[in-house]
């Protein structure tokens, strides 16, 4: 699979849009979207006020916290990609900031202790130093608030002749102990694993039948497959997180919350905001 965002390794254009219906990707784009899918779902009981989405690209996962908030802020170091996001926002209500975590803090233009929760995806693997951009998120969380992050799993990575990561644009390996001990380390307190199994199982099985020549053509091959509609049916069905088989994952989802006073808050705490829209 190809990185989420490259945004954090210079590049930046090596994107995906699950509504592209250009893009063939099928099972990649539909793991993405399932993953803000379930972000959504989740921090829908809290009624969150500010949410910022680090690494947002072209910024569909940030429409779709936008449902779910009053504020979306969607933070990526390409000026390109947060040109393109915010074309694709009509609401005032989703604002995009140009910054590199490799060099710059998310402070002051977010204010500390302000979020009440950070999506990030497929983001820590691509930075120098992973642990700095932790703290930044924990920075600006609310004491309580969420993390909602991921990166793929060490086991499901190929090295190079240098034993290097063949991904170019990945400067990190993680497993789910290394990915835990940086947030604690940081604050927070991890609540949950999970991991988008079936579409990778599915998704191998399918190429699996290909190559035995069992089946013709691969759900990517069909047209209606990339219709918004089937899109948002396949991640929700296939590629939703769950807290299943989650070593068969190739994306390793942590949901973390970020401690009151050094201690741990509730796991279902009442929410401090006003409603959402």
């Amino acid at each position: 699979m190809s990185p989420h965002n490259s945004a954090f390794n210079g590049s930046g254009l090596d994107q995906i849009d699950p509504f592209d219906a250009r893009d063939l990707n099928l099972w990649r784009k539909a793991e993405y979207l399932g993953r803000y899918l379930f972000a959504a779902d989740f921090l829908r009981q809290y009624q969150p006020s500010i949410l910022a989405d680090i690494s947002c690209g072209m910024g569909y996962g940030s429409k779709e916290l936008s449902g779910i908030a009053k504020t979306v802020i969607g933070v990526d170091s390409s000026q390109q990609l947060i040109e393109m996001a915010s074309c694709r926002s009509n609401s005032p209500d989703v604002k995009f900031l140009h910054k590199d975590l490799n060099c710059e803090d998310l402070t002051p233009e977010i204010e500390e202790g302000s979020v009440d929760a950070v999506v990030s995806f497929e983001t820590l693997e691509h930075l120098i130093d992973p642990n700095e951009a932790v703290s930044q998120f924990s920075l600006i969380l609310r004491p309580g608030g969420f993390l909602i992050c991921s990166v793929p799993n060490v086991l499901s990575e190929s090295r190079d002749s240098a034993g290097l990561p063949r991904n170019k644009g990945h400067k990190q390996w993680f497993n789910y102990g290394s990915l835990c001990r940086m947030l604690e380390s940081r604050g927070m307190h991890v609540m949950y694993r999970l991991g988008q199994s079936w579409s990778r199982a599915l998704h191998k099985r399918e190429q699996q039948l290909s190559h035995a020549k069992r089946i013709v053509q691969g759900l990517s091959d069909e047209p209606t497959m990339h219709s918004p509609e089937m899109m948002r049916w396949l991640s929700y069905v296939a590629a939703y997180p769950t807290v299943e088989d989650v070593d068969g994952s190739y994306s390793i989802i942590i949901v973390a919350q970020k401690h009151i006073d050094n201690l741990t808050v509730l796991s279902s705490p009442p929410p401090i905001h006003h409603s959402a829209r």
